[in-house]
């Protein structure tokens, strides 16, 4: 597993769109507050173009465009990370237009969450680099930070091995007035499991649930290499949903489970679901993954129910 560089002092923090663009006022309020706050820590912010730029479906630019500034970001020596601005629901297309060779020569942490799954996974799990599931770069915008927010940071400075969990959670979306808000913490944070405390370790590999299912069903993954390499050290899957229904979810993992996705596994973490329709979501889970003798975690620090821990696709 290729591990990138970490952020050195006064190495800028690069910041592109290849989903959605940033482009209500308050939240871009909240994205220049984010580059001055980095700014006072010694990261400059190079954004790139489209992150302010939205088209009527959604789109930050054209996929070419996105797949462009993506990579001169990668290429920019002064730059030793990249964070997503924003989720979406297009980034898919620039499957198409990517130079996976370009990728490898040029390997820095990469970070986001929800849509940015597509990229994310793909070069964890294809190219062997380390990608980071956390926090679109909004976060950087809330006043005061929190401490997964700092937390952050220090992982990608390198200056952190470890992380725990957080008190509390905001359950569900917030509107923001002045665009600065901290996270609404209006929900105790428990994380479940059915057997009680359990340790397990491995390969960490996940992402939001609704593209890990798009990738299976358009079978353009390879996901056998990954698992031939990792599964006699264990493979820890995490994963969360966005919008998903009790039919998709079961569906999914009778799939991934015939075509071997989760060869190796020795656990799976699972984070709060955000819009989710069907029975107990726990359950239908459980019951879905039943033929799978290892822990099953619930209600975790990851995904679109804040505050994100820091997930490192490939770390062990």
């Amino acid at each position: 597993m290729i591990i990138p560089k970490f952020l050195a002092e006064g190495q800028t923090i690069g910041v592109t769109a290849p989903s959605f663009g940033v482009v209500e006022p308050v939240d871009i309020k909240r994205f220049d507050h984010g580059k001055e706050v980095l700014l006072g820590k010694g990261h400059p912010v190079k954004e790139t173009p489209n992150v302010h730029t939205a088209d009527e479906e959604g789109r930050s630019s054209p996929l070419m465009q996105r797949v462009m500034e993506l990579g001169s970001l990668l290429e920019d020596p002064s730059v030793g990370a990249v964070v997503s601005a924003s989720g979406g629901d297009y980034q898919c297309e620039m499957l198409m237009g990517m130079d996976w060779d370009f990728i490898e020569r040029h390997p820095k942490w990469m970070q986001g969450y929800s849509d940015n799954t597509v990229l994310l996974f793909k070069i964890t799990v294809e190219h062997d680099i380390a990608t980071i599931y956390g926090s679109n770069f909004g976060d950087f915008g809330m006043e005061p930070w929190h401490r997964s927010v700092s937390e952050n940071l220090e992982f990608l400075e390198g200056k952190r091995a470890e992380q725990h969990s957080f008190p509390f959670y905001q359950d569900g979306f917030a509107d923001r007035v002045t665009g600065l808000e901290p996270y609404n913490e209006d929900k105790k944070v428990v994380w479940r499991c059915s057997d009680g405390d359990v340790r397990f370790s491995g390969r960490l590999i996940g992402g939001c649930m609704d593209v890990l299912e798009w990738y299976h069903r358009k079978g353009n993954i390879d996901m056998e290499k990954f698992c031939s390499k990792y599964s006699d050290e264990g493979i820890v899957w995490y994963m969360e949903t966005y919008d998903m229904d009790e039919g998709r979810v079961r569906k999914m993992f009778e799939g991934m489970s015939k075509d071997g996705w989760f060869e190796g596994v020795s656990g799976f973490v699972f984070g709060r679901p955000l819009f989710y329709q069907g029975d107990d979501y726990q359950k239908v889970i459980e019951d879905a993954l039943k033929d799978y003798d290892v822990p099953k975690v619930f209600d975790a620090d990851v995904g679109h129910k804040g505050p994100r821990m820091t997930f490192i696709n490939g770390a062990f």
